[in-house]
């Protein structure tokens, strides 16, 4: 397959993809500032999450980000989406995680977001958005930023934490307010596109053989 082919059915692959293309980012800020006990890989608060609900089309997770203020030092943190388990957190359900992060902090309250795992999002589906230190590596305090309930997403969001330095347990449940995050979506991929840049990559993969 010659380079014009290629260039021809990705740009058809990405021409399906767009038709579909839909957003419905949740951004939860933080309106109330700083909030809560610090995250702290060695001790204290290992977990922090809040729940908020999918509004739209189904939805595919792309970034995940939230508000951090530093206390000093340096600590490794993953932020994730966790499934439901009637209306709490599930920890055995990672849905998306961006891995091992650094956001290097640097001191006041600002925002730091990471390319994630992908998951879909179903339409009018309760999930958990979680900031984690559970197996990470440093000393640092990290606050949280705290949000408003219910001040932008009509969907009765609370948060918990959990002190468990496994991240089972959780301490503090169904309170408020929430903490401010932000999940970032993009279109799930249509069948068709991603059959289109299969095919792409097949015969990308021939052509370089013969060459």
């Amino acid at each position: 397959m010659n380079v014009r082919a290629m260039s021809t059915i990705c740009s058809m692959a990405a021409t399906i993809v767009a038709a579909g293309a839909a957003t419905a980012d949740i951004i939860k800020p933080p309106d109330i500032g700083p909030w809560w006990n610090p995250l702290n890989g060695d001790s204290g608060t290992y977990v922090y999450t809040s729940d908020f609900v999918a509004e739209g089309p189904d939805l595919q997770v792309e970034r995940l980000g939230t508000w951090l203020e530093s206390f000093g030092g340096t600590q490794t943190l993953r932020f994730e989406v966790w499934g439901d388990n009637g209306m709490s957190p599930d920890p055995t359900s990672v849905l998306s995680t961006t891995g091992s992060v650094n956001p290097a902090v640097t001191g006041a309250l600002e925002y730091y977001e990471f390319d994630a795992s992908g998951a879909t999002l179903v339409d009018g589906q309760r999930y958990w958005f979680v900031a984690t230190v559970v197996g990470e590596s440093g000393g640092a305090s990290y606050r949280v930023g705290g949000h408003t309930q219910n001040s932008v997403y009509n969907d009765n969001g609370t948060f918990w934490y959990s002190n468990d330095v496994n991240g089972i347990n959780f301490d503090g449940q169904s309170l408020t307010p929430q903490m401010a995050f932000g999940v970032i979506t993009g279109p799930v991929p249509a069948p068709a596109a991603l059959a289109l840049l299969g095919m792409a990559g097949v015969m990308g993969g021939r052509r370089r053989r013969r060459d």
